[in-house]
């Protein structure tokens, strides 16, 4: 009798996986393609040049607006209400996100950059995800680079902490959360996409332009799909929406539980209004085209690559939700920046994200177009443009070594905002910080508020900004008699008189009643210890303490330090009523002058 033999079983042999095949998590698999790894490595050394690069302008003085935003986040953090003890005109966002950075980062100008530098590097990394996610890897590592590089523009302000560097970061966070919503369909990543959009406007009101965009993209979206099912638009357009509006209300809620919302609606839509609606249209056109071509002029590449996918929609091979999502994101892009037509250098940062994410999409619809129209399919194809693109990104670092790696601050600031007494305005903390005790206060009469950041002082008045003051509105004249009466109190030991037009902004027809007083409170209780001498073509002259009695100012513009001699200064303050903002009837200003 034979022996049965034995069952055979089948074994199924595994192939090997392969390197292009990805990896599994959790049971999610995850492709990570050659073509990821190449793009991953590009964003690591471009992150590597991001934090070289922007570790060089650490202690570049603030110009005005940095200055007074910093010093309000350490306003928020001392308990000081908005709009009540300080003002603005945009949303508590832009106060709370300074706070941030102040609290984590530290309140010097050091701490303030190292921050801004971090949000930076994070919203070159949100730009790479969402154009990776609605495009491919090589479009991702593209936007990330234009990004990058474009957001350093001298012209645009690229190396300061503006606020628009929040709105951009908040932007990019919000275009991520929409290419992870398309991916997956999910309603909290239309939820969270709200919450980034809304966080931008609460930052600064021209994000509303990117809010609507959410909202518009959503229902394009909707209409370019088939089979249509309203339930889905109205669930996804209402988890967008929710997100939006709840981070709006937590703020408006902090503001109203501080008791100063009626104060936030004056400054944030009553008094904004008018200076949104000073410039005359043709000569913001004017603004237009003299920022345009001073914020291009080294940045041509990346500029005329990105706008190149207007272009390329034209196809009939790229899909038409492609072209609705580029068309309307640049489009919407451009908006935030013409409130007003006042088109200065920095508004244009919060235009960048979706500008760099077009980018991406230049290089995808060129790849379309080979694929599916020319039946051109070689990887080597995307390789070599990726290889262009990174050619020309180095060329133009190279171009702008001097700018990048070896930054003359003062230079700099002159290129970018002419005779504006920011270089001054830190020397001249430096000096107070080297002779004044904690106890100490300081006022300015000027629009340099960076210099109570500097000096860890606190503005003896809620009106920080000095123009306020002699702004051609019916309440400057009550704010300038409340602003004498704050520093009479206070008795500062030092006070900086900017005598220069720029800083000052004096309007036409304003009040004097300021001046007069300044004149005659500082000539009864102050001594000259500094002169700042601002030469047209020269670099300023600093004349300290004894040195001020002999020497005669050359300049037009020139900023002098005072400290008091007495103890028991001479008030000069008269006894007009002082009304709060929201009392006095409101009139059309003038214009701004600019």
């Amino acid at each position: 009798m034979s022996k049965p033999k034995p069952q055979e079983r089948k074994v199924t042999v595994q192939p090997a996986m392969k390197i292009d095949d990805g990896f599994t998590i959790a049971g999610r698999k995850f492709i990570f393609s050659m073509e990821d790894k190449i793009c991953t490595l590009l964003l690591l050394i471009l992150i590597f040049l991001v934090h070289t690069i922007r570790s060089k302008f650490l202690l570049i003085p603030f110009e005005r607006d940095e200055g007074i935003y910093s010093y309000f986040g350490t306003l928020v953090l001392e308990g000081k209400i908005p709009y009540k003890d300080f003002y603005e005109s945009k949303f508590p966002g832009l106060f709370y996100m300074y706070a941030f950075m102040v609290k984590f980062f530290g309140d010097t100008v050091k701490g303030m950059h190292t921050g801004f530098m971090w949000m930076n590097i994070i919203t070159v990394i949100f730009v790479y995800l969402s154009s990776r996610k609605l495009f491919s890897p090589i479009a991702g590592i593209i936007s990330a680079i234009t990004y990058a590089f474009v957001s350093m523009t001298p012209a645009l302000s690229g190396f300061t902490v503006q606020s628009e560097q929040g709105v951009a970061f908040f932007i990019s966070v919000g275009v991520f959360f929409y290419a992870m919503a398309k991916s997956t369909g999910k309603y909290y990543h239309y939820l969270l996409m709200g919450l980034g959009m809304g966080m931008a406007f609460m930052v600064k009101t021209s994000g509303i332009a990117l809010v609507l965009w959410g909202g518009l993209i959503i229902i394009l979206d909707f209409l370019f799909t088939k089979p249509k099912k309203i339930r889905d638009l109205l669930f996804n357009l209402g988890s967008y929406s929710i997100g939006g509006f709840a981070i709006i209300i937590v703020f408006f809620t902090i503001i109203a539980m501080k008791g100063s919302f009626a104060d936030m609606i004056w400054w944030t839509y009553t008094h904004s209004k008018d200076y949104v609606s000073a410039v005359p249209f043709e000569e913001g056109v004017k603004y237009f085209k003299y920022g345009r071509d001073a914020i291009v002029e080294h940045y041509k590449f990346f500029w005329v690559h990105s706008i190149l996918a207007l272009a390329l929609c034209l196809f009939k091979q790229v899909d038409f939700k492609l072209k609705a999502f580029g068309i309307t994101l640049l489009a919407f892009s451009f908006l935030t920046i013409v409130p007003g037509f006042y088109f200065y250098g920095h508004y244009w940062i919060q235009a960048i994200p979706g500008f760099a994410i077009v980018a991406g999409l230049t290089y995808y619809c060129f790849d379309v177009i080979l694929k599916n129209k020319f039946n051109l399919k070689q990887k080597s194809i995307r390789y070599a443009y990726l290889g262009i693109f990174v050619a020309a990104s180095l060329s133009h670092m190279s171009k702008l070594k001097s700018y990048y790696f070896h930054p003359n601050y003062e230079l700099i600031l002159r290129q970018v905002y002419g005779s504006n007494p920011f270089p001054e305005a830190m020397e001249i903390g430096n000096y107070i910080n080297s002779h004044a005790k904690p106890e100490d206060n300081i006022t300015l009469i000027g629009s340099e508020p960076q210099i109570y950041f500097y000096t860890h002082k606190k503005s003896p008045s809620r009106h920080a900004y000095f123009t306020s003051v002699v702004n051609a509105i019916p309440q400057h004249y009550y704010w300038q008699r409340e602003f004498v009466k704050d520093v009479e109190k206070q008795k500062p030991r030092y006070l900086v008189f900017f005598n220069h037009s720029i800083s000052l902004l004096v309007q036409p027809n304003v009040d004097q009643y300021v001046f007069e007083w300044a004149n005659k409170y500082i000539t009864a209780n102050y001594k000259t210890v500094g002169i700042v001498d601002m030469v047209d073509g020269q670099q300023s002259t600093y004349v300290w303490d004894d040195a001020v009695n002999t020497y005669k100012p050359q300049g037009k513009n020139v900023i002098y330090i005072f400290e008091t001699k007495v103890t028991d200064p001479v008030s000069f303050a008269d006894d007009k009523t002082i009304m709060d903002s929201t009392m006095v009837k409101k009139e059309r200003p003038l214009p701004i002058n600019h």
